[in-house]
């Protein structure tokens, strides 16, 4: 009998962990601009190694925020949407590199080459661990984080399997673990507290509506009362 491949729940940053991560790069010097920014499309994306290191000005539409990621895992296309703030540093930083002729969006410092996935990979290690970072931080750690977080607020797991650019669902349904911070508030919470904040929303809900009611019933009051005044007229 063919033993069954048992999937661990994928770690994730913090979003406290994420800034702390983002924190270590001194923007001074342009190759430490263009390394966080790389960490910050991944995070905001969820955009694997090879779609980030070979994505091209040509697949982002500046407008819309329309990426087109060709010939990811599996030689699939999808498309995603960056952020218009992501677009303008992308341009911005684009700009400033000498020779950024390739069409790349990162490329060397001299914008003749591509950045190679093993410096990618050595350089988010380097900075995780600058940052005191304890867990083990690694570029697909990032796309953990993003997807993981997308389902927690979309709760839409064909979305997510979408985004992720996933061929079957059940690669997708290891997002769907829950959270330690979940289990915490769902096991910690007071039912008395829960009630009464239920009643209590549901008890301003009615004197929203009372108000309504009241403010529209003087309203026609007054229309009714200039109604018979003119009729005495």
């Amino acid at each position: 009998m063919k033993k069954t491949k048992k999937r661990s729940l994928p770690d994730i940053l913090t979003e406290d962990e994420e800034q702390v991560l983002l924190a270590t790069f001194n923007l001074r010097y342009l190759t430490a601009a263009r390394n966080r920014l790389m960490i910050l499309l991944a995070l905001q994306s969820g955009m694997r190694v090879g779609d980030l290191i070979n994505l091209r000005f040509e697949d982002i539409e500046r407008d819309t925020g329309r990426c087109h990621i060709k010939e990811g895992k599996g030689s699939k296309d999808r498309v995603i949407f960056l952020r218009a703030g992501t677009i303008s540093d992308l341009i911005d930083l684009a700009d400033l590199f000498k020779g950024h002729n390739t069409g790349l969006v990162f490329t060397t410092l001299k914008g003749e080459r591509p950045v190679q996935a093993q410096y990618l990979r050595r350089m988010i290690a380097e900075k995780a661990k600058k940052a005191g970072i304890s867990k083990r931080v690694h570029f697909h750690l990032l796309r953990h984080t993003y997807l993981t977080r997308l389902y927690s607020e979309t709760k839409n797991i064909r979305l997510v399997q979408q985004i992720a650019g996933h061929t079957s669902i059940a690669t997708t349904q290891i997002y769907t673990h829950i959270s330690g911070a979940d289990v915490r508030e769902a096991m910690l919470a007071d039912p008395a507290q829960e009630k009464k904040e239920r009643t209590d929303k549901k008890t301003a809900a009615i004197q929203r509506a009372r108000l309504t009611l009241e403010s529209l019933l003087e309203a026609d009051e007054d229309d009714e009362a200039k109604t018979l005044e003119k009729l005495q007229i």
